[in-house]
């Protein structure tokens, strides 16, 4: 249980989100906007509010939704660059854990599947 390991595909919503709103409405935003299933437990869902100061991942794993949220003390969380072709990708755990630690890539892969 709680267990985000790099052996799961992590997505990250790019349109405007009002993290005011609750897990089941995030997920209705992965249905509508993503047109991806929240139910799939191979998939992390990464939101990121327009300020840089909050990243929430959702996450269903053993019958539940899992959220996790991270806020920094002090500064923002830099938003990765959006790929326009695609309109989506999926962030290795890599990427992931430089956005939440707060350090910038210069680069970052597609997955073969989404280009």
């Amino acid at each position: 249980m709680f267990r985000l390991t790099e052996d799961l595909r992590f997505y990250l919503f790019t349109g405007k989100v009002n993290l005011l709103r609750g897990c089941l409405s995030l997920c209705d935003l992965i249905r509508a906007e993503m047109k991806s299933d929240p139910l799939d437990e191979r998939n992390v869902y990464v939101f990121m509010n327009h300020a840089g100061t909050i990243v929430r991942l959702i996450h269903y794993e053993l019958g539940f939704y899992v959220m996790y949220e991270k806020r920094p003390g002090n500064g923002r969380f830099r938003k990765p660059v959006y790929d326009a072709k695609s309109g989506k990708y999926k962030i290795s755990y890599t990427d992931l854990t430089c956005l939440t630690d707060g350090l910038v890539r210069t680069e970052m892969r597609l997955s073969d599947s989404l280009q």
